[in-house]
């Protein structure tokens, strides 16, 4: 999905994929099921975010500052980032886009994408305790699913832990 295109004094124009992955757990849960079977859980499914320029941006079109985050090696959870949120809907169930909480509120910059309409299993992701995403950048134009699992492999991507906020 692509954002709209920018009006003058805003961000330029973002692609958004949404895709999953299981992160670990810190602990260990267990549920049990019967006096015989238990079921351990070792990971979250957690929705991705990958944010990618539409096209390759000069420096001077944006601060890319903001996008800088550590490198994601996929079996590990990202660093939490208090300032960045991804942002959904409960009335339609869909993801809205992301913003930037800044220091004031006439620095707050938000991404808005074409509401996007999450499926059961991914609206399931989005109930997590606590509720959370991770944003990822590495790429540029529109990724497919192939394209990004690869980028993780290879250790291209740059990705963080943000909270998931519900408008």
């Amino acid at each position: 999905m692509t954002t709209p295109p920018p009006s003058p004094g805003r961000p330029p124009a973002f692609n958004m994929s949404l895709t999953h992955v299981t992160l670990p757990t810190s602990q260990v849960q267990v549920s049990r099921l019967t006096e015989l079977i238990n079921e351990i859980t070792l990971g979250t499914d957690v929705i991705v975010i990958v944010v990618s320029p539409a096209t390759h941006l000069a420096e001077t079109d944006f601060d890319r500052s903001r996008f800088i985050w550590p490198t994601w090696q996929g079996e590990t959870i990202p660093e939490a980032h208090q300032k960045w949120k991804a942002v959904f809907a409960t009335q339609d169930r869909t993801f809205r886009g992301i913003y930037y909480e800044g220091p004031t509120l006439e620095e707050t910059q938000t991404f808005r994408v074409p509401h996007t309409v999450l499926s059961d299993a991914m609206w399931k992701m989005t109930q997590n305790e606590p509720p959370c995403a991770v944003l990822c950048t590495g790429l540029t134009g529109d990724p497919s699913a192939a394209e990004i699992t690869t980028a993780l492999e290879e250790g291209r991507l740059q990705a963080v832990l943000v909270e998931a906020l519900f408008a």
